[in-house]
């Protein structure tokens, strides 16, 4: 018996694609998959320092303070989202990178302006540039354990456990002496020493679960380290700083997402809790005044965005509401909470290689305390198009948005005032872009404006500081950026280079001998060149990244000027099978040259150091 078979012709009058098209309206950087895992660093904040732009205010030690600040607009206009949801902190608006692991990240991207997605809360929208850490989905069940040892006495042990595509539990502990040494020159004085109370010891517990169009996110930090301060004086051990600091920090976030033919919607939602103790005990360091400081903050977010799109249109819809609140013990501070209510609507315009999006944000914010500071009410506008023909991308935008005086900026005792108005920022950005198999290469031009920026100046005394609206920066800048892969038989090569020259002036007042200074801590100069070469499960991958001169002080005096410095970073990783088994070997050298520089003045960053880990997996 003989069977035919015909292949039947089926003509479908529609199709529709229910994914997501990228985009290319605003400039983004990213890290991802073996890239970023292959890098020698340990945290987000280590991994964004590569991105064109980005300036890491790094305060020295293992455990300290590292925020993120982009083409010098400062850390408060960078939105941090993990999972698409933000990272807040009202009582300062700063977000410490270094407590975020790359270990289960998938991505970390920058965007300047903001991701040009649909389903964007309105929250997205609010800030001059955006931190995406994007956490990765089990591919696979597995069971990890990692050891790892290193200088200045570091010890860390890791658990990862995951069910594909369902579940992962992260956990994570880690301890670092931190006693570097250093040597500190000036043009009036040349210290060399060891960095002492500069230790940190964590542990991190995560979990995070996946349902078709849910994911539920937990966190968990705590931590005690020791705050080194700034090296002053090297006469006794009297003089080092003696303080210590306890955080706290916990949250738990769950996004839901569902996508039908013409139309789709977003819901998210967050608790958030942040505790840090602070003290200064005169027992150990005479120099000092006693202080047993403890803040408390709660976050409580909401969001749901809807869109409509078809082939040439698509119209967007969110709105966010925020509950924040702060206690603290410091005298004359007070209990206040702040509500922070956004609406965003905009549209996205595709017609034959032509993207357009406007877009408004309406902010609402009021806080709810003691000589409370008026409430706000802005309306922000955001313009950005792009035309691509072919591998080429020609973009520009236009946004201007504001930044809200923090709780601190407030309220905070004899230095907060409640009069204070709103930062004005105002950005212009036209660039090129150029993508192929291999190949990516991007050229920004850029200008921006800070008008009433929020300064401390001393008003009546040396001695009493307060917050004022006094500054005015405007900053003109070109950024390169590329990136080239590849991959020839058992060979793979990776490659990106950044290098950014921004000019950062101070226009505040024309009469003060200040008057079109160069901001601090902004170099003219700065770029960053990481090389991944991997072969039959090895890799090397070799970082530098460079810094130009720049001032501490708007003074700008020659004692004011911190020298340039380049770091070069070695990671090397192997890979060995045994069975149905893996064992990874990982060597890292950090500052392989051994430069003495400092991130911030007087902040000393260690030494050549180096790093030994072990990961085994089942």
């Amino acid at each position: 018996m003989l069977t035919l078979l015909v292949d039947s012709l089926i003509t479908l009058s529609t199709v529709v694609c229910v994914g997501e098209k990228p985009h290319y309206l605003t400039p983004s950087q990213q890290l991802k998959g073996d890239e970023l895992r292959h890098l020698s660093t340990s945290s987000v904040a280590d991994a964004l320092k590569y991105f064109s732009g980005v300036q890491i205010k790094d305060y020295g030690g293992l455990g300290g303070l590292k925020t993120v600040n982009v083409r010098s607009l400062g850390s408060q206009y960078v939105g941090v989202y993990l999972d698409g949801i933000r990272i807040m902190n009202a009582q300062n608006g700063q977000v410490d990178l270094g407590r975020y692991s790359l270990s289960n990240m998938e991505s970390v991207s920058l965007y300047n302006a903001n991701r040009n997605a649909r389903l964007q809360s309105a929250s997205e929208y609010a800030s001059a540039a955006t931190v995406y850490m994007q956490t990765r989905r089990p591919d696979r069940t597995t069971l990890q354990g990692e050891y790892g040892c290193g200088s200045f006495g570091l010890q860390k042990a890791k658990l990862y456990a995951s069910l594909k595509d369902w579940l992962f539990v992260d956990a994570e502990y880690q301890h670092a002496k931190g006693n570097y040494k250093f040597r500190f020159r000036s043009a009036s004085e040349d210290t060399t020493g060891v960095r002492h109370n500069s230790d940190i010891s964590f542990y991190r517990l995560e979990a995070a679960s996946f349902y078709r169009g849910l994911s539920t996110h937990v966190y968990y930090y705590n931590s005690e380290r020791g705050l080194p301060g700034p090296v002053v004086r090297r006469l006794s051990d009297q003089w080092d700083s003696t303080d210590r600091q306890w955080d706290q920090n916990f949250f738990i976030q769950s996004s839901y997402k569902q996508q039908w033919q013409d139309f789709a919607m977003k819901a998210n939602l967050k608790y958030a809790y942040d505790y840090l103790r602070y003290v200064q005990d005169p027992q150990t360091n005479a120099a000092t005044m006693p202080c047993r400081n403890h803040y408390a903050q709660q976050d409580i977010y909401g969001s749901v965005a809807a869109s409509w799109n078809n082939q040439w249109l698509s119209l967007n819809a969110s709105t966010d509401l925020r509950w924040s609140d702060l206690r603290s013990n410091v005298y004359g501070y007070g209990y206040v909470y702040r509500l922070d209510s956004k609406s965003l609507l905009s549209a996205i315009l595709s017609w034959h290689g032509l993207e357009a999006n406007i877009a408004l944000l309406y902010t609402h914010l009021a806080d709810h305390t003691q000589g409370q500071a008026k409430p706000l009410d802005k309306l922000a506008p955001m313009y950005l198009a792009s035309y691509r023909w072919r591998n080429w991308v020609a973009r520009a935008y236009h946004k201007r948005i504001f930044r809200a005086p923090t709780l601190n900026d407030l309220y905070y005792t004899l230095v907060g005032s409640t009069s204070l108005k709103p930062e004005y920022t105002s950005q212009w950005d036209a660039g090129v872009d150029y993508r192929d198999r291999h190949l990516h290469l991007a050229v920004d031009a850029y200008y921006n404006r800070i008008d009433n920026k929020i300064v401390a100046i001393p008003m009546k005394s040396q001695f009493r500081w307060s917050m004022v609206n006094f500054g005015k920066v405007k900053s003109l800048g070109l950024s390169l950026s590329g990136g080239y892969e590849t991959q020839w038989k058992e060979w793979s090569l990776s490659a990106n280079a950044n290098y950014t020259c921004q000019q950062d002036r101070d226009y505040s007042s024309p009469s003060e001998p200040e008057y079109k200074h160069y901001v601090p801590y902004s170099p003219l100069h700065s770029g960053s060149l990481i090389v991944d070469l991997g072969y039959r499960g090895y890799s090397l991958c070799t970082s530098v990244l460079y810094t130009g001169e720049r001032f501490s002080l708007i003074s700008n005096n020659t004692d004011d000027l911190l020298p340039d410095w380049y770091t070069v970073d070695v990671k090397l990783n192997k890979r060995f099978r045994l069975g149905s088994q893996t064992l990874q070997a990982t060597i890292e050298c950090n500052n392989l040259t051994n430069s003495r520089h400092e991130v911030v003045k007087r902040y000393p960053m260690p030494g050549r150091n180096f790093k030994v880990t072990l990961k085994y997996e089942l």
